[in-house]
């Protein structure tokens, strides 16, 4: 089934825009064809990629609004909904309202349902669980630390935020933790500290699924026969878990200086003083491993209402202080495609 607009009505909530079959504004479906499992990814020809994983003939629902593609099917018989938000935080932003809409708005009775723990409004009220709304962003992004490699994938556990798109909500409870403190203390030493930044963490159900996932990828590729074998280096899939920066643009605010910007940066050397933080969390010692653009708002929102999300991104740049690497389409392709199936095997698993 495809869908491919949004009908507006005279009495149409501009702070609420609903069609009058429940379709909302970007997210173009309705809470049926949204499943509890997302898959996201920035790119909205991902979408498609993604698909390719998912189980043959299972696609029953797409739509495409703007930059924001959405496709539902099922992975191992499990509803799984593939969803594009398009580069940036502020993107994440509009769709993390629209699935909470879809999820949590009764556009029947034009209220909000109950979350468990709370008092049933009637008796044909069913109240909503919203751990079960699970999220796993796929993408790729660079990396300031030595030693993380071009192709490695790596899984979030904290989230920095060097956007302002959260900065309009109030903090989650997890932000006021001591580990998440650290990691925002210790990021405040380098030349971001004269921007507002902010830190938040993944659900850690969602980093060690993935975790888990990628551990077994490798023992599967391992295990598989001597004729399906590739060499050993090419068959085992690197990854990395640790904190991710998120930056609201892809040039200045990820330090790169480019042609007559040179010397106007606020953070000129923001890779090379990322690169060399160190963390001590619960979870051990910690280095920041990634920057790209969408997760700080997944997690921070995320937390805010009660989901389980985190991000899986391919590294596809180094810039550290002992070389510059960017990763073959090859190198990519094959992460990519790995990244794509612990994502899958986690939302299905946790």
């Amino acid at each position: 089934m495809a869908h491919h607009g949004f009908g507006v009505s005279g009495d149409t909530d501009p702070d609420l825009p609903l069609s009058p079959e429940g379709v909302t504004y970007h997210v173009t479906c309705t809470s049926e064809h949204l499943a509890d499992r997302i898959v996201l990814v920035g790119d909205p020809g991902r979408v498609k990629l993604v698909c390719t994983h998912l189980d043959a003939g299972s696609i029953v629902y797409e739509a495409a609004h703007r930059e924001i593609n959405v496709a539902t099917g099922a992975y191992r018989g499990v509803p799984v909904t593939v969803l594009s938000t398009g580069m940036g935080t502020d993107n994440v932003e509009i769709v993390m309202n629209e699935v909470h809409i879809l999820k949590e708005y009764d556009t029947q009775r034009r209220r909000w349902r109950t979350r468990v723990g709370e008092t049933p409004a009637d008796e044909l009220d069913v109240p909503f669980d919203p751990s079960t709304v699970k999220l796993i962003r796929v993408g790729t992004c660079g990396t300031p630390n030595d030693d993380v490699p071009v192709g490695c994938l790596v899984i979030t556990q904290y989230a920095v935020g060097m956007d302002n798109t959260c900065q309009y909500y109030v903090a989650p409870e997890v932000n006021a933790t001591a580990d998440v403190q650290e990691v925002l203390a210790k990021v405040r030493t380098t030349s971001l500290g004269s921007v507002q930044i902010y830190a938040t963490k993944a659900a850690p159900a969602i980093t060690q699924g993935l975790v888990e996932a990628c551990a077994a990828l490798n023992a599967k590729a391992s295990a598989a026969s001597p004729q399906e074998q590739q060499p050993r280096a090419q068959q085992q899939q690197q990854w990395y878990v640790g904190t991710t920066c998120s930056g609201s643009g892809f040039y200045g605010c990820q330090g790169r200086s480019v042609g007559r910007f040179h010397g106007r940066l606020t953070a000129p050397h923001l890779t090379e003083e990322l690169g060399d933080l160190r963390f001590d969390v619960s979870e051990g010692p910690q280095r920041i491993a990634n920057i790209e653009m969408e997760n700080s708002a997944l997690c921070y929102l995320s937390n805010m209402l009660g989901y389980q999300a985190g991000t899986v991104c391919v590294v596809v740049a180094r810039r550290t202080r002992t070389g510059r690497a960017f990763a073959s389409p090859a190198q990519t392709a094959t992460a990519l495609s790995n990244a794509i199936t612990v994502a899958l095997e986690t939302l299905i698993a946790t």
